[in-house]
């Protein structure tokens, strides 16, 4: 029996998105690929970077993607279920919206798959496929298997920074967010020995000496992170995570970071304005403390990125320019920008429905810097050009320049920031740094 594993590209203002290299790559595919029994045969296949044919050798094909990518993961799905082969669909879009996927697909994966994906292959080996498959319970992150980078041809990345993750879920429940819906309400985290042995075991089937560790948060646990620091430290690797801004108020924490070979940090600063902080539910921002917090970043050499989110109800038409002045005065090496992408299932999404502000239905504009509903003060169209202006602003050679610092992780964010200049000349998303 032979799986075929799926990453659908996008459609980007019309056109099937198509490169020749990724910056990163990314856990899902290769982690599905390991959980498949060791007497299936299974591939991976990136729409990015290869063409589709429909004419791959597979029984089975799966599908897992984010809203944005739908439309072309439709499209593969229709092309492959014509040459009779089943299809699966997983991932947050297809668990957030099923209805809409089990148009599409012979069977979905809802939610996390440890569970139910190797049960759905031995039901498809014995003529017994459901339509749909739901753990009655979420993992409890113990004993996961390596995933299968050996699966993938990484010579077509540009950064060999490699996937790794040791928490799952989120009990912050902010408004615009679906983790605490597909990953539940808490963290869970994996076995501190059993971490550090997948970090070794990629290091050996790799060679990369860099890891990222897709966790929403890090640090969400303290004493599990200072664990798994510690024993980082004797195989000086270095690593990037994402966090939260208050990891600035710990100096302990900061420090073992340093120690244990932290290069970079991704912060969901989100907003400037505490009133779309509130409107988005992110009560565990402080803006009043983000200089700060940053500084203490900065003083350990531990460089850092932010995101931030245009479009919130507390936007006015100054939030522009007033965010990228004060990005610049904190002097953040990097910050990837987004205009709000209500997604199904959201609370954001919700609101915007009930209020009848949704005047895009179409999932390929969910991408982070289209306006598919009227923001609360300002045009959508103000919404967009806003967006770009502080992309380029911020990404000025005067503001990089202004930015700049004498600490060795600010020469290292140099190129990206001439990168991104590039990229918000051309209307590129400095963001597609990530895909």
């Amino acid at each position: 029996m032979r799986v075929l594993l799926i990453q659908p590209s996008r459609y980007r203002n019309g056109r099937l998105d198509k490169r020749r290299r990724r910056w990163l790559l990314g856990i899902t595919l290769p982690y599905l690929a390991a959980l498949v029994p060791s007497d299936i045969d299974v591939q991976i296949k990136d729409d990015l970077l290869e063409d589709i044919t429909f004419r791959e050798k597979a029984d089975l094909v799966a599908l897992t993607f984010m809203s944005h990518q739908s439309n072309r993961a439709y499209e593969i799905a229709a092309g492959y279920r014509r040459q009779g082969i089943p299809v699966v669909m997983g991932g947050f879009h297809a668990t957030l919206a099923p209805e809409e996927c089990q148009e599409h697909a012979d069977s979905l994966v809802l939610g996390e798959a440890e569970e139910v994906w190797p049960q759905l292959l031995r039901d498809f080996q014995a003529g017994r496929l459901q339509p749909r498959y739901q753990a009655e319970k979420l993992s409890d992150l113990k004993n996961l298997p390596v995933p299968r980078y050996d699966l993938l041809d990484l010579k077509k990345y540009k950064l060999l920074n490699i996937p790794s993750q040791t928490t799952r879920g989120c009990p912050f429940n902010c408004n615009f967010c679906e983790v605490t819906q597909v990953y539940g309400g808490r963290f869970r985290h994996r076995p501190v020995d059993q971490v550090i042995d997948e970090i070794k075991e990629i290091r050996r089937l790799t060679g990369s000496e860099f890891i990222y560790f897709v966790d929403d948060n890090f640090v969400a646990n303290r004493r599990h992170a200072m664990e798994i620091m510690e024993k980082l430290i004797p195989l000086k690797l270095i690593y990037g995570c994402l966090t939260t801004a208050s990891i600035g108020d710990d100096p302990e924490l900061l420090d073992m970071m340093a120690r244990s070979g932290c290069l970079h940090v991704n912060i969901g600063m989100e907003t400037i304005s505490p009133e779309s902080l509130k409107a988005i539910n992110k009560k565990q921002n402080k803006i009043n403390d983000y200089e700060r917090q940053f500084k203490s970043l900065r003083n350990r050499g531990i460089g850092f990125s932010v995101n931030v989110m245009f479009g919130l109800d507390g936007d006015h038409l100054d939030i522009f320019d007033n965010t990228v002045d004060f990005l610049i005065r904190a002097k953040a090496p990097v910050a990837f920008m987004f205009i709000m992408a209500p997604r199904p299932s959201t609370k954001a999404r919700e609101e915007l429905l009930r209020e009848g502000r949704i005047f895009d239905h179409d999932w390929s504009n969910y991408c982070g810097f289209k306006a598919v509903y009227q923001p609360r003060h300002m045009t959508p169209q103000q919404l967009e050009e806003g967006y770009w202006r502080a992309n380029r602003k911020f990404y000025s050679f005067q503001s990089i320049l202004q930015r700049q610092t004498p600490h060795m992780y600010s020469l290292h964010m140099l190129p990206f920031n001439l990168y991104f200049a590039w990229c918000v000349r051309r209307r590129l998303q400095p963001q597609d740094y990530y895909f």
